[in-house]
């Protein structure tokens, strides 16, 4: 049966989340792929349980939105059976890995990639003793390539380049070595030293940078029975939306929906283009975008996801800018954020900007160029920092929030 929590926790299938319309269900598809079958599974889903509304999440996983208690159980049930999920909700909320997202297409990614993602994800899940790991924690497996996963935080990642295989933790630049079909065993044993170090903490860290930053990743190292070493700085992709080529012949395009969010009749509508110009398959990225690979050409699939209202290129604006769902989506938001970020778009503007219904700032965790955060009497400013950040100006109107971004791009 499915338990819905509260805002705050991290929702899965079987523990959705009250939002302002309604529950939130979070789907990690296996791989972090979804089948053209599949993607439609979510679409009727979607709209025949919830609002339609699909969203994608910065930890590769699709989210559902409207549904109901009295549409819970369906909505569910038609999840287990595209084979979206475990039927164990323990071992399902568990199964917490960003996968590689061009494993087996992008011939410079590590061929390790995939078969290691799985390994870590078949690990999670069976291994009862992480039970208590806090609900948020996350593994990622970076393969390299022309989409590395360098950006995105992870609790613990696996980095792959080539045969080599290390393992790192967030908020650390030290990374144990090991070979990669080893690379499940290394992470259990972080993960149950984070669990052994925890409790020792003045505070109870929520995540692996939280206990780094309290004792230091050496101790993390030593309690799991692991030599580490210094590793090279993280690397992050060049682009991530539109047609990403590789390093010979091919590419692989990245259909990225405004704000991360698309309607289910368009997630089925690229279901069908993948069918008729790719694989078949919808890879989900922990970029708010769904990639398709052994796809044909870059203009043709450009004008066909632009026909879908989605960015199609790097030059669209709405790719620089971050919005949360917003009012009345979500009950904390203090305005309509993706409607206003829209039209802040189209003002001009240099760099990014995260337009955040209030100071928690979830579509952006990491610092932004410009941040208008919501609150009582209007937007709040906040320059090279979060959404929770000491602003420079308050109480601004969107026209003069506009106007001010407007003035960035001649200052």
């Amino acid at each position: 049966m499915s338990v819905i929590q509260p805002r705050g926790w991290c929702p899965t299938l079987f523990a959705p989340m009250q939002s302002g319309d309604g529950l939130l269900a979070r789907i990690r598809p296996p791989g972090c792929i979804l089948t053209a079958a599949q993607a439609r599974a979510v679409a009727a889903a979607a709209a025949t349980f919830g609002n339609g509304i699909v969203d994608l999440g910065n930890r590769a996983s699709v989210q559902v939105r409207g549904l109901r208690v009295d549409t819970l159980a369906a909505f569910t049930a038609a999840m287990l059976d595209a084979g979206l999920a475990l039927p164990d909700p323990a071992a399902e909320a568990r199964r917490a890995v960003i996968a590689p997202v061009l494993a087996g297409d992008d011939p410079s990614a590590s061929r390790h990639g995939a078969a290691v993602a799985q390994q870590v994800a078949d690990m999670l899940a069976g291994e009862t003793a992480l039970a208590p790991l806090p609900g948020k924690f996350g593994c990622l497996a970076d393969a390299g390539g022309v989409l590395p996963l360098g950006g995105i935080a992870a609790d613990v990642r696996v980095m792959l380049d080539g045969e080599s295989c290390r393992v790192a933790l967030d908020g650390s630049w030290l990374a144990a070595a090991c070979a990669p079909q080893d690379a499940a065993a290394v992470v259990r044993a972080l993960l149950l030293a984070f669990l052994a170090l925890a409790p020792d903490c003045p505070a109870p860290p929520r995540r692996m940078r939280n206990l780094v930053a309290d004792i230091g990743a050496q101790a993390v190292f030593t309690q799991a029975g692991l030599a580490a070493e210094p590793a090279a700085a993280l690397a992050a992709p060049d682009s991530t939306v539109g047609w990403v080529a590789y390093s010979g012949a091919g590419g692989t395009f990245l259909a990225a929906p405004p704000f991360g969010s698309l309607h289910a009749t368009t997630l089925a509508a690229l279901a069908d283009l993948s069918e008729r110009t790719a694989d078949g398959l919808l890879r989900v990225t922990p970029f708010r975008a769904l990639a398709l690979c052994g796809a044909g050409d870059p203009a043709t699939l450009a004008d066909a996801v632009a026909a879908l209202g989605l960015l199609s290129g790097p030059a669209d604006p709405r790719g620089r800018v971050a919005a949360c769902p917003g009012a009345p989506a979500c009950g904390a938001a203090g305005a309509a954020t993706r409607a206003d970020a829209a039209l802040l778009a189209q003002s001009g503007f240099s760099g990014t900007l995260h337009v955040s219904g209030c100071a928690k700032g979830c579509a952006h965790p990491e610092p932004a160029g410009f941040v208008l955060t919501a609150e009582a009497g209007g937007y709040a400013l906040i320059r090279h920092g979060r959404a929770g950040d000491p602003p420079v100006l308050r109480g601004l109107s969107l026209p003069q929030a506009a106007a001010l971004l407007r003035e960035s791009q001649t200052a």
